[in-house]
């Protein structure tokens, strides 16, 4: 069945693969969008491909026919990092998994990690602290430092200084190279020792001996259970309906998961809203007025989090402008049709959330940073589809309370107690070949303390 849908004149064999590797497919839809529709056609040499950036096509995929997409061939490449963890896996396995888990990410669930989250924080303040009025520094790296410190505490129950912080290079360089293969048309195995599988093997095999390493650490210790955090839970979590729980490897597959998801787009989300409410002083004015309001001074705590709304619209904000997973594949098991498009059996499915986030029928001047886009009557009033930065369906984002709670905290205790902005020269562009929306460049900020932090 033909893909009825405009695209890029595709090439013999190569398919659109050429066409999209210039620039990546990031920014390489968005003109394909402007120019063609909300429904563009792709193809990656043999295998046919629709990226998709309306609400309501999205809302087929991931809600009303979710049952026909499924996340195979669309994350071949992730699986070769992450294994059968949940964001990858699919059928039964997925269901047990995510029955295993879930319990331990509800909003109660997640408030027991605040005291970790807090003590991250404190250690983000202590180093901000020490720099001078006017200081420039590297807000990406801190907030790199930051969420791999609250995973290791809440995972772990170790923090980043006990040796864990040498794993971020490992993260980046895993990432990249499965943002690269996603647009090559000959997919070597990583077993193939070109160098970029060699820079590859060599993240993952750090990466496999740390995780591997504390497995083995805590079994062996005979202290399993006694210090509840994520690695004791989930050790000891059984499926409800058949009474099994995780092998070692199903194990190591979803902590690299749940390392990846809680460090590196949460990172990418806090670097992005810094940056924006380092451009825009009106946000950051009713940031402050709400802080003064509710905090006084104080530092922040989970009983107040409901009382942050600004907070929490600037944090919804920034992922709407900057989805650190911006682009969530599908695989087509039959064939169907989408918003009057045909398309076939094992076709590739691309709902591209940046773009979605960024629909002029949903959001009027889509560009402009206005926090005031979710308030609770302005969120009500929208296409339910058309804000996902975790997701949407079943497979709504796990750990999405988790993040949100992280957040909020690290926002408001910061913001309390400096003011940041944008060091001469600092340039705010995408990197278009990152397996997240990692700005392409380190983010240099101005530190200003305010008067009481």
């Amino acid at each position: 069945m033909p893909i009825h849908a405009p695209g890029p004149r595709p090439l013999p064999v190569l398919g659109t693969l050429l066409h999209l590797r210039r620039r990546g497919l990031l920014l390489t839809h968005l003109r394909d969008w402007r120019r063609h529709g909300d429904i563009v056609a792709y193809r990656f040499g043999p295998v046919p491909g629709l990226a998709l950036a309306h609400p309501e096509a999205l809302r087929h995929v991931y809600i009303k026919h979710r049952t026909n997409y499924i996340k195979g061939l669309g994350v071949e490449s992730l699986r070769w990092l992450t294994g059968q963890g949940l964001f990858t896996a699919d059928g039964t396995l997925w269901q047990s998994q995510r029955r295993m888990m879930a319990p331990h990410f509800t909003v109660a669930a997640t408030r027991n990690y605040a005291p970790a989250m807090l003590a991250a924080i404190a250690e983000v303040v202590a180093r901000i602290q020490a720099r001078p009025t006017g200081a420039i520094f590297d807000m990406q790296f801190e907030m790199m430092r930051f969420t791999m410190d609250v995973i290791c505490r809440t995972m772990f129950s170790m923090s980043v200084a006990d040796g864990a912080s040498r794993l971020s290079d490992a993260i980046t360089e895993t990432l990249h190279w499965v943002g690269v293969r996603g647009l090559q048309l000959l997919r070597l195995s990583p077993r193939v020792p070109t160098p970029a599988n060699r820079r590859f093997v060599r993240a993952l095999a750090q990466l496999d001996e740390f995780l591997h390493g504390l497995i083995r650490a805590r079994t062996d210790s005979g202290e399993l259970g006694q210090r509840g955090d994520l690695l004791d839970l989930l050790l000891q979590a059984t499926d409800p309906e058949s009474g099994r729980g995780m092998s070692h490897q199903q194990l190591r597959d979803e902590l690299v998961t749940v390392f990846l998801a809680g460090h590196e787009t949460t990172a990418v989300a806090l670097t992005w809203t810094w940056a924006l409410l380092a451009q825009h002083r009106f946000a950051r004015d009713q940031l402050d007025a709400e802080l003064a309001q509710v905090l006084a001074g104080r530092d922040p705590n989970v009983a107040d989090l409901l009382a942050l709304g600004h907070t929490r619209r600037v944090l919804d904000e920034s992922l709407r402008l900057y989805p650190p997973v911006w682009v969530n594949p599908r695989f087509a098991v039959a064939a169907d049709e989408i918003e009057g498009v045909p398309l076939a059996a094992n076709t590739v499915i691309m709902p591209m959330i940046y773009a979605v986030h960024r629909h002029p029928d949903f959001w009027p001047d889509p560009e402009r940073f206005d926090p005031e886009r979710f308030t609770a009557a302005a969120t009500h009033a929208r296409h339910p589809c058309a804000y996902l930065p975790f997701g949407a369906g079943p497979r709504v984002c796990l750990g999405m309370n988790f993040a949100v709670q992280e957040m909020v905290l690290l926002i408001a205790t910061l913001a309390q107690r400096f003011h940041f902005s944008l060091a001469p020269g600092q340039q705010l562009d995408i990197d278009p070949h990152a397996g997240t929306l990692r700005a392409r460049d380190p983010l240099h900020l101005r530190v200003e303390h305010r008067s009481g932090g």
